[in-house]
């Protein structure tokens, strides 16, 4: 059943018997609740590590941006308002098989949630956008809306834009809890989605975080997916860089400085930046209890990482005066954190914890911990020619992959750099990210 709202008819190939639009609404009861346990929960008092009295920047969440991200939501941030933007563009849902050894033996189904921007034109290409953790589809609104007003009718728009939430997270279903559920399963209900609820014999996949990881596998591993871009390399590193410490070096000469720094900031990852994700593969089921106690302590979590993990140059502190005039002086006086920022970890937050997601997000972490960071066997390309692959690195991403690397894991048509992004690249930085993905598509057209 086809959307009223604009971009939302969906595609000829769809079954649209299948795909009931959807209306983010969460009960007044529902809110009511969360923000009384926001009131209650208590923060810890101050101490050494809490206030970073030694200014190393090196124990995680400060006290003082959890007491005024606590006040913000409690004062200030209006849930309502991320409704209404979530609510402007066509969401929908549909029920999905849940894979039995790659294929849906049984007649068990979860409801999958996707946004999209659906196109008029019959040359339209597919292109799905995934999401990680402990991030959402909220990640990609911004890209969403620079699409609408760049495209404002569906025949001008050269792409169906579909962007879900994996199964475990936010608006789409848990996984049965019954049984174990891994990425492999996630990514074949995904392939599932695209060639069999919406019809489409080819697509492009990009995603980042966990969600470079489920369009990497789909690129490897269904023939329907023609082209994937990564902004987080999800990739196995090929045999040269890690075979030795001398081989490591001999390759490191042939890296130029930003790449170095680079490979810097991937050791320095693995050696402290990591320790949510151990926490969350050995102990998933502890983490996922002591998260959901309470909307603060999800807070916490998730607001440490929306911090650490994103550029300070994509979110600048907010000025505390807020008048236009006294906001643009480079000598105003600012606030220790950003606003807006701060808005989009409590926004996360709140989605997580009414949805639940907190503790049926994290199965990747188990699954993807468990393979390790094996080499491939040099000799053949995970993602060969025709199927292409693209790569755009955000200059304080956690982890990077040179050009060489990228080169001789797939057939390589895009390599970018931006000085500017993090992590969460689709909302740091939307224009410059939808930029390369536009270009990448164009390369596949011209193959």
């Amino acid at each position: 059943m086809a959307s009223q709202k604009r971009h939302g008819q969906l595609p000829p190939s769809a079954k649209d018997e299948a795909i009931e639009p959807f209306t983010l609404n969460i009960p007044d009861a529902e809110l009511t609740r969360m923000n009384a346990l926001l009131q209650l929960s208590t923060i810890a008092a101050e101490n050494y590590e809490n206030t970073y009295a030694d200014q190393a920047n090196q124990f995680g969440l400060t006290r003082e941006w959890l007491v005024a991200a606590k006040e913000r939501w409690e004062k200030s941030f209006d849930w309502r308002k991320r409704e209404d933007l979530v609510n402007s563009f066509p969401n929908f849902k549909t029920a999905i098989p849940v894979p039995v050894n790659d294929s849906p033996t049984t007649t068990t189904t979860i409801n999958i949630h996707f946004t999209a921007l659906f196109s008029s034109n019959p040359d339209a290409v597919p292109i799905v956008f995934f999401h990680g953790w402990p991030g959402s589809f909220f990640e990609f609104l911004p890209m969403l809306s620079l699409l609408r007003d760049k495209y404002p009718d569906e025949a001008s728009l050269p792409y169906h834009i579909v962007v879900p939430s994996l199964p475990g997270y936010g608006l789409s279903d848990p996984p049965p809890a019954q049984r174990n559920f891994t990425t492999d399963d996630a990514t074949w209900m995904m392939d599932h989605l695209l060639t069999q609820a919406l019809g489409f014999t080819a697509y492009v996949a990009q995603g980042g975080d966990v969600g470079a990881y489920v369009a990497h596998f789909l690129a490897r591993g269904y023939p329907a997916c023609k082209a994937v871009h990564l902004n987080f390399p999800a990739v196995p590193p090929p045999p040269d860089f890690l075979a030795s410490a001398a081989a490591e070096e001999e390759e490191e000469g042939g890296l130029d400085d930003a790449e170095k720094e680079g490979m810097q900031r991937n050791a320095a990852f693995g050696m402290t930046g990591a320790s949510h994700a151990i926490w969350h593969a050995v102990r998933p089921a502890t983490a996922g209890l002591v998260i959901m106690t309470s909307p603060l302590a999800m807070l916490a979590w998730l607001g440490e990482k929306f911090l650490y993990w994103t550029d300070p140059a994509s979110f600048p502190n907010t000025p505390k005066d807020p008048d236009p005039e006294a906001a643009a002086a480079p000598d105003g006086e600012k606030l220790p954190y950003s606003v807006q920022l701060m808005d989009e970890a409590i926004a996360e937050s709140a989605l997580y914890y009414l949805t639940g997601c907190a503790s049926t997000s994290l199965y990747p972490y188990r699954d993807l911990l468990a393979r390790g960071r094996a080499t491939v066997d040099g000799s053949t390309k995970l993602i060969a020619a025709p199927k292409i692959l693209g790569y755009s690195w955000f200059r304080r991403e956690l982890v990077m992959a040179p050009k060489a690397w990228m080169a001789k894991i797939g057939n390589l048509v895009l390599y970018k750099r931006h000085e500017k992004g993090g992590h969460f690249a689709a909302l740091e930085q939307p224009a410059v990210l939808l930029e390369d993905v536009e270009e990448f598509v164009g390369k596949l057209v011209k193959a």
